[in-house]
C-alpha cells in the first residue's frame, strides 16, 4: 500500500539529506583546498629557495676563505634584482650565527631570527642541500645555510606574505563551494520529493546513484581548480626561475658588452640548472637562434617551444644589434605528479562518503515512515505480531548509524596513532617496547568489557552499555587532545577500549532484540557493515584531515562525533525488551561459571587447539602488531605521507570485506572450510613476506625515485587482506562444525573461540613492539613473522582432522 504524503516528514528527509550531502562535500572541498594550500606553498617555497639560492652561493664564494661575513659588499645590490624579479617577495636578511640581522632589503625586517620550532620543516635541493621552511600566522620564511670551509656562520632569510597563498586558493575554490551548495540543496530536494518512495528499493537505489553523480562531479570540478593552480604555481615557479637568471645575464649586457663575445657564459646556465634540478632546459637565444643551451645538442638550432613544458622567456632587449632572450622550461609532469596525487586522494575520500550515503540513506527512508504512517493509516489485515515486525526493523535500521559512526570515530586516529604513541612513550623517556604496551591497552580493555557488558546488557537492556560506551570513547578522546603524557595516553587508550567493547556488545544485544531468525543474517550484516565500513571510512578521512587538523583536530572530531551519536542514541534509537533468545545468548556468553566450563571443554581438543592457535590467534595478531601497529610506523620512517599510510591501511580493510564475502558464500555451499583457512593461511604469510622485502630493496642500490617498494607494499597488504578474508568467517564455520561443537553446543564452541581469538589482539602489539625495541624498525621483521605464518598453516594443513561438513561429506586435507 502506497504512503500517504506527508509534507512534515518529505522536508525533514531533505534537510536530513541536504545537510548530508552538503556536509560530505564540504569534507571534500575541505581537502581539496588543503592539498591546494600545501601544495601551492610548496611551489612558492621552492621558488624561493631557487631564488635565494643564487644569492646564497655569491655570498658563500665570498665567505669560503674564511672571511667574516659582516665584510661582504654589495647585498643590497645583488638582492634587489631578486626583489624585482619576484613581487611576492616581502624582504631578503642575512642574519648571522645568533640570528641578529646583518644585512636587510627592509628596515621593517630588522628583526632577529625566530627560535626554531620544536619540529622543524626542511626542504632539500637536487643535490641533497638542505634549507629550512619556517610559518607563523602571517609569513612564510626559507632560510638558508650560510657556511665557509669549516662550519655555518649565518642564514638567508626569504620572507614572503602567506596572503600570497590564501588568497590565490581562497579565490578558485570560492565558485566550488557555491556549486556544491546548490548541489547538496538540490539532492536535499529530489529526497523530499521522493519521500513516499524511499522504502522501495529501486527509488533508494536510483537516489545512491544520483549521490554519485553528485559527489563524482564536485570531485572533477575540484581536480580541475586544483589542476589551474598547480598550473599556475609551476607557471609562477618557472617565471622566477627565469627572471632571476635573467636578471645575473642582464647584468652584463648593462656593461656594455657584447654577449657573443664573453666566455663561459655557459657556465651560468649549466650551475643554474645544477642549483634548481626542476629547470627542464634553459637558454640564451640571440636572434632567434639558440647560443648558450643546458642541451648541447641544442645550441645553433632555433628555439622552440615545448608543449611539454611550462616555459617562460624573458626579453632582455640587443646586445651589438642583437636581440637577446633567456628563455627557462620546467617539465609539465610536475603539476601531472600532484594532481595524481590529489585524485588518488578523493578516491579514498568517494568511497568513505559512498558508505556513509547508503547508511544515511536508509535512515532517511527509515524517519519517512516513522513520520508519515500513523495508525489510522495501518492496514486492516495486519496483524500485531507484522506491525511489531515492522516496527523491530525499523530499530535496526536507527540503530546501524551508531555502530557505524563509533567505528569511524576510533578509526579515524589510526593512520598516526601509532606513531603518536611512539613518539609520546619516547618524550617520556621510556624504552621503544612502552608503546607497545600503550597500544595494547585498548585491545586488554576491550577483551575484559565483554563478558560484563554482556551481563549489564541482560539485566538492564541494550541502551546503556551503548550510551556508557560511546561516552567513554569521547573521554578517551578528550583525555588524549588535553592531557597527552605516556600515562595519561595509555588511560585514553584504556577508556577507549572499554567504550568499544561495550558499544559493541549493546549493538549486538539490540539487534538480536530487534530481529528474528528470519533476520538473523541482517542483523549479523549490520556489525559487518558497521565495523568493516567505518573502518574504511575513518581511515580514509582521518589520514586526510590529520594534515590540515593536526593530531589534536582529529582527537577532538572522533570525541565530537561520539557525543554526537549519545544525543542521537537518546533521542531516536527507541527502546526495546530483551527477548528469551536475547537472554540466552547472554546467558551463554555472560555466566562466568558457563564460559570456564566451555574453556575448560575446548582447551582439552585437540582440533580445536589447532584451529585456535595455528590459525585464529596468528591471524588477529598480524591484524593489531602487523597492519594497525607496525605497519604506520614503518610507512612513516620510509617517508610515506600520513594520508598514504590510512590508505594502504584502508587497502587491507577493502581486501577483507571482498574477500570475506566470497570465502563465506564458497564455504557456505560446500560446508568445507579447512581448505579456505590453509590459504588464508599461506596467502598472508606470503603477503608479510612481500611486505618484508621491501626492507632489502635498499641492498639492489634502486634510485630514491624506485616505485618497486611501494609497489611491492601494496601487492603484500592486499594478500594478507585477502587471507584474512579467507580465514575471518571460515574459521567459526570450521569450529562450529566439529565434533566438538556436537558435544557441547555451537553456541559455546563459537563463543569460547571469539574470546580466545582475543589472545591474538592482545599479543599481536606486544610482539612486534619487543621485535622492533631489540632489532630496530626494520620491514624484514615483518617479513620473518609471515614465513612463521606460512609455516603455521602448513602445519594446520597436514595435522588437521577430517570433519563433517554441512552436506555431510567427509572433509579432506589436500
Amino acid at each position: 500500500m502506497r504512503q500517504k504524503a506527508d509534507p512534515v516528514g518529505a522536508t525533514t528527509n531533505g534537510i536530513t539529506m541536504a545537510v548530508v550531502t552538503a556536509l560530505s562535500l564540504l569534507l571534500l572541498i575541505y581537502v581539496g583546498f588543503g592539498e591546494a594550500t600545501r601544495t601551492f606553498t610548496h611551489f612558492q617555497t621552492e621558488k624561493l629557495a631557487a631564488q635565494g639560492r643564487l644569492l646564497q652561493t655569491t655570498i658563500e664564494q665570498f665567505l669560503r676563505p674564511g672571511l667574516p661575513l659582516e665584510q661582504f659588499v654589495g647585498f643590497r645590490t645583488k638582492a634587489e634584482p631578486i626583489l624585482a624579479s619576484d613581487e611576492t617577495i616581502a624582504s631578503i636578511v642575512a642574519f648571522d650565527r645568533v640570528g641578529n640581522p646583518i644585512f636587510v632589503t627592509d628596515e621593517a625586517e630588522a628583526t632577529p631570527l625566530a627560535a626554531p620550532p620544536e619540529e622543524p620543516n626542511f626542504g632539500e635541493f637536487g643535490n641533497g642541500d638542505i634549507f629550512e621552511i619556517r610559518k607563523d600566522d602571517t609569513t612564510l620564511q626559507v632560510i638558508l645555510p650560510l657556511r665557509n670551509r669549516f662550519e655555518r656562520v649565518g642564514s638567508l632569510a626569504i620572507r614572503m606574505p602567506l596572503s600570497v597563498v590564501d588568497d590565490r586558493v581562497l579565490s578558485s575554490f570560492t565558485p566550488v563551494l557555491i556549486i556544491s551548495a546548490i548541489a547538496a540543496v538540490g539532492f536535499g530536494v529530489l529526497v523530499g520529493f521522493t519521500a513516499p518512495q524511499l522504502q522501495a528499493g529501486q527509488q533508494r537505489r536510483w537516489l545512491q546513484v544520483v549521490y554519485g553523480v553528485i559527489f563524482t562531479a564536485i570531485s572533477g570540478i575540484v581536480i580541475a581548480t586544483l589542476v589551474s593552480l598547480y598550473s599556475g604555481g609551476a607557471q609562477a615557479k618557472t617565471q622566477g626561475l627565469a627572471d632571476s637568471l635573467s636578471q645575473r645575464v642582464a647584468s652584463i649586457l648593462n656593461l656594455g658588452l657584447n654577449i657573443m663575445e664573453i666566455e663561459g657564459l655557459e657556465r651560468v646556465f649549466s650551475d643554474y640548472q645544477r642549483l634548481n634540478p626542476d629547470i627542464h632546459s634553459a637558454g640564451l637565444v640571440v636572434d632567434d637562434v639558440i647560443r648558450i643551451h643546458t642541451n648541447r645538442d641544442a645550441i645553433g638550432r632555433p628555439w622552440t617551444t615545448d608543449p611539454g613544458t611550462f616555459e617562460y622567456v624573458v626579453d632582455l632587449g640587443r646586445s651589438a644589434g642583437r636581440a637577446v632572450r633567456v628563455a627557462v622550461a620546467v617539465p609539465q609532469d610536475i603539476v601531472v605528479r600532484q594532481t595524481a596525487r590529489s585524485v588518488k586522494n578523493f578516491a579514498a575520500l568517494f568511497l568513505a562518503s559512498a558508505f556513509m550515503a547508503g547508511i544515511f540513506l536508509q535512515l532517511a527512508g527509515t524517519i519517512q515512515v516513522r513520520k508519515g504512517q500513523t495508525a489510522s493509516d495501518k492496514p486492516p489485515n495486519v496483524t500485531q505480531a507484522q506491525d511489531s515486525s515492522t516496527a523491530n526493523e525499523r530499530a535496526l535500521l536507527l540503530v546501524k548509524p551508531v555502530f557505524f559512526i563509533a567505528v569511524l570515530a576510533e578509526h579515524l586516529t589510526y593512520a598516526f596513532l601509532p606513531q603518536f604513541i611512539h613518539r609520546t612513550a619516547e618524550n617520556a623517556g621510556f624504552a621503544d617496547g612502552a608503546a607497545s604496551l600503550v597500544f595494547t591497552s585498548y585491545f586488554i580493555a576491550f577483551a575484559v568489557t565483554l563478558v560484563p557488558a554482556g551481563f549489564f546488557a541482560q539485566r538492564r537492556g541494550a541502551r546503556g552499555p551503548i550510551y556508557a560506551g560511546l561516552a567513554l570513547a569521547c573521554l578517551g578522546m578528550v583525555v588524549l587532545t588535553l592531557l597527552p603524557g605516556f600515562w595519561t595516553v595509555m588511560l585514553a587508550r584504556t577508556l577507549s577500549g572499554v567504550g568499544q567493547g561495550l558499544l559493541f556488545i549493546g549493538v549486538q544485544s539490540y539487534i538480536l532484540a530487534t530481529t528474528g531468525p528470519e533476520r538473523r543474517t541482517r542483523g549479523a550484516a549490520i556489525i559487518v557493515y558497521g565495523f568493516q565500513g567505518g573502518m574504511i571510512s575513518g581511515m580514509a578521512i582521518g589520514s586526510l584531515l590529520v594534515s590540515q587538523l593536526g593530531t589534536q583536530g582529529v582527537f577532538i572530531l572522533s570525541g565530537s562525533l561520539a557525543f554526537v551519536m549519545m544525543i542521537y542514541t537518546l533521542a531516536a534509537v527507541p527502546a526495546v525488551k530483551s527477548s528469551q533468545r536475547v537472554n540466552s545468548a547472554m546467558t551463554a556468553l555472560g555466566s562466568f561459571r558457563s564460559i570456564a566450563t566451555d574453556l575448560a571443554n575446548v582447551l582439552r581438543n585437540l582440533e580445536f587447539l589447532k584451529a585456535i592457535l595455528l590459525i585464529g590467534i596468528p591471524a588477529k595478531a598480524v591484524l593489531t602488531g602487523v597492519v594497525i601497529f607496525s605497519l604506520p610506523l614503518l610507512m612513516q620512517s620510509a617517508g610515506y605521507r600520513q594520508e598514504d599510510i590510512g590508505q594502504v591501511l584502508m587497502i587491507y580493510a577493502l581486501a577483507v570485506v571482498v574477500t570475506n564475502a566470497y570465502a563465506s558464500r564458497h564455504t557456505d555451499h560446500t560446508g568445507i572450510a579447512a581448505f579456505v583457512l590453509v590459504d588464508g593461511s599461506l596467502l598472508s604469510g606470503l603477503g608479510m613476506t612481500i611486505i618484508g622485502l621491501t626492507g632489502v630493496t635498499a641492498v639492489l642500490a634502486l634510485p630514491a625515485s624506485s616505485t618497486l617498494p611501494t609497489i611491492m607494499l601494496i601487492v603484500g597488504v592486499v594478500m594478507v587482506g585477502i587471507g584474512h578474508g579467507f580465514i575471518n568467517a571460515p574459521v567459526v564455520t570450521h569450529v562450529v562444525n566439529s565434533e566438538l561443537s556436537n558435544q557441547i553446543g555451537e553456541a559455546p564452541t563459537s563463543a569460547s573461540y571469539r574470546f580466545l581469538e582475543r589472545i591474538g589482539h592482545v599479543c599481536g602489539p606486544l610482539l612486534v613492539g619487543q621485535l622492533f625495541a631489540v632489532f630496530g624498525q626494520n620491514p624484514t621483521i615483518i617479513g620473518q613473522l609471515g614465513v612463521a605464518v606460512a609455516v603455521m598453516g602448513l602445519l594446520f594443513a597436514i595435522s588437521v582432522k577430517p570433519l563433517a561438513p554441512f552436506g555431510g561429506q567427509e572433509e579432506r586435507v589436500r
